[in-house]
C-alpha cells in the first residue's frame, strides 16, 4: 500500500508526516536530513534514496537532486517529488521494474536526493492564507498579484526564491513594474542569496556536488534546459539529454534562454553557473493563463501520468554524466576553472 495520497490538496502537515512514515517503512534505503530553516522556522527537508554499495569496487556514487515547491502555488511539484519517493522505494523493495526502468539497478548505481518543499512557508500561505503566517503583519501590506492568497509564489518575506540566487546576474535581473518591493511574486529580494531557503539549497549543493539537478515547476509542459551564459561549457551534453527527454516525455524543448536580465537568478541558472553541471527546469501540466496551476485534484491526470518516471530517467543521465564529464580529470579541471 502506498503512503502518499495525491487525490486532492496535499497539506504541509501531512507532507511532513508522510516523510516520517516513508523513512520508517523504507529505512534500509531512505533517509532524511533537515538542510535549513525557512523564514518562519519550518524545516527544509531533504530525502535520500540510496541502494546497495559495491564494497569491493566502492567509489562515490553519481547523484541527482530533485527540487519541488520553490514557488508556493505550484504544489504539483511537491506532490510529484513525494509520490516518486513513495513509488521508487516500493518498487525497489519489491524488485520490480517501473515504467520499463530497472529501479533496483538504477538506485544501486545512483543516489537520488529530493527536496520536495523548498518553500514551506509559501505553501502554508497558499493553503491557509496569509493569516496563517507568523509574518502576517508584514505580509498583509504586500501586493498579491492575483485574486487571492492562492496565487502566492514567494516566501514569507515576499521574495520570489527563483529570482534570488546569485548566478552572477542578480544586479542586472529586471523586475516587472510593481514588483520592485516585497510582494506575492517576482520580487528578487534586496540582495542576492538573501533568503534562508535560497541558502539552504546552495549549501546543500555545495556539500554534495550533484551530477545534475532537476527543479519542477508549473505550468506549460515544457523544459528550460540551457542559458546563454553556461550552455557552451557542456559541449552538447545538456542538449543530448534534453533531446532524449523530449523524445520520451511530453515536455517540449524550449530555446536556449538568451537574455540574463530575464532568465537570471533561477535555481537552475545558479546550479549551471556555480556547480558547472547541467540543470533542467520542467514545467509540469498544461499552460494556465495567469500563472496559477490547475486544481490539485487534477494532479494524477495532468502530471503523474506523464512525469512519474522522470526521476529514474534523470538518475540514468546522472550516471552517464559522471562517465562523460567527471570521468575525465583534464576535462573536469578545464570545466571548473
Amino acid at each position: 500500500m502506498f503512503i502518499v495520497d495525491t487525490s486532492d490538496t496535499y497539506y504541509l502537515d501531512k507532507i511532513y508526516e508522510d516523510m516520517d512514515k516513508l523513512c520508517s517503512k523504507y529505512s534500509d534505503i531512505l533517509s532524511m536530513k533537515v538542510i535549513g530553516k525557512s523564514v518562519e522556522g519550518r524545516d527544509i527537508v531533504a530525502l535520500k534514496i540510496s541502494g546497495e554499495k559495491d564494497e569491493k569496487n566502492y567509489k562515490s556514487k553519481p547523484s541527482v537532486l530533485f527540487t519541488g515547491g520553490i514557488h508556493a502555488r505550484e504544489d504539483f511539484s511537491v506532490m510529484l517529488c513525494m509520490k516518486m519517493i513513495d513509488y521508487y522505494c516500493r518498487y525497489y523493495s519489491e524488485g520490480k521494474d517501473f515504467e520499463s526502468y530497472d529501479v533496483k539497478k538504477i538506485i544501486d548505481a545512483v543516489d537520488l536526493f529530493f527536496v520536495p518543499v523548498a518553500n514551506p512557508d509559501g505553501l502554508n500561505i497558499v493553503h491557509h492564507g496569509i493569516e496563517a503566517s507568523s509574518n502576517y503583519e508584514k505580509l498583509k501590506t504586500m501586493q498579491i498579484w492575483g485574486e487571492d492568497h492562492t496565487y502566492w509564489k514567494a516566501n514569507a518575506n515576499g521574495v520570489d526564491l527563483n529570482k534570488n540566487f546569485d548566478d552572477g546576474n542578480w544586479e542586472i535581473r529586471t523586475c516587472v513594474p510593481g514588483t520592485e518591493i516585497p510582494c506575492s511574486d517576482r520580487f528578487k529580494g534586496f540582495k542576492a542569496n538573501s533568503e534562508p531557503e535560497t541558502m539552504a539549497l546552495i549549501n546543500f549543493c555545495n556539500e554534495n556536488h550533484f551530477s545534475l539537478m532537476v527543479t519542477y515547476h508549473c505550468s506549460g509542459n515544457c523544459t528550460f534546459w540551457a542559458d546563454s551564459g553556461t550552455h557552451g561549457m557542456f559541449n552538447g551534453l545538456d542538449e543530448k539529454i534534453m533531446d532524449e527527454l523530449n523524445k520520451k516525455y511530453i515536455y517540449r524543448k524550449t530555446k536556449v534562454s538568451i537574455d540574463p536580465k530575464i532568465y537570471g537568478c533561477g535555481f537552475e541558472n545558479w546550479f549551471r553557473a556555480r556547480m558547472k553541471r547541467p540543470a533542467f527546469c520542467i514545467e509540469l501540466s498544461p499552460f494556465v493563463e495567469g500563472g496559477k496551476q490547475h486544481p490539485d485534484n487534477m494532479f494524477d491526470k495532468l502530471v503523474w501520468e506523464h512525469a512519474k518516471s522522470t526521476g529514474l530517467f534523470f538518475a540514468e543521465k546522472a550516471a552517464e554524466i559522471d562517465d562523460e564529464i567527471f570521468g575525465d580529470a583534464e576535462k573536469y579541471a578545464a570545466l571548473t576553472k
